[in-house]
């Protein structure tokens, strides 16, 4: 298991020219979680199958809101552009987030031993939960705002086979 604890924050430079730079001169960096947990372990149950699994949850990710202001459309507010649009961020990083993360994998294997070869399939099963935590959107203002770009990848169930071979003397296996 383990539990990490934090926050990235610091200046975040770019252009002088910017009045974001000046309405947000810090914030959260990258992609920040405050917290992030891991759990993992492995277990032998009867008939030697083995079944291992983990778990982690995490913060979602910061965002920042924006909105694209065109020279035509600040001139209808008597505000004049040097730019011919500039793009306003509408909060600090961190103020937003994306969902939070959960999720859970699990794997069971079996050694079966036929003469001198071992033949071990393998179950794997990932997102057992077949979360569809949304892991990023459009923040940009608009018609689509807030809409899902990427969601993170649904149930996959994976099945496979390997085989080992003694194949030296001594009683050594290879793959």
């Amino acid at each position: 298991a383990g539990l990490t604890l934090g926050k990235n924050e610091g200046g975040l430079g770019g252009d002088l020219n910017d009045p974001n730079q000046t309405l947000y001169p810090r914030g959260i960096i990258g992609n920040d979680s405050k917290y992030a947990f891991r759990l993992s372990g492995s277990y032998q149950l009867p008939w030697e199958v083995m079944i291992a699994g983990s778990l982690v949850t995490n913060q979602g990710y910061p965002y920042v809101s924006s909105f694209n202001l065109t020279r035509a459309a600040a001139a209808l507010q008597g505000i004049t552009l040097t730019r011919a649009s500039q793009n306003i961020t509408l909060s600090q990083r961190g103020d937003e987030r994306l969902p939070n993360v959960t999720l859970a994998d699990l794997r069971f294997t079996r050694t079966f031993r036929l003469g001198s070869r071992r033949v071990i399939p393998t179950l794997d099963i990932f997102n057992i939960g077949n979360s569809s935590t949304v892991v990023s959107l459009n923040n940009s203002v608009g018609g689509t705002y807030l809409e899902p770009r990427e969601i993170i990848s649904l149930r996959i169930i994976r099945v496979r086979f390997s085989i080992h071979f003694c194949v030296r003397g001594d009683g050594s296996w290879w793959r």
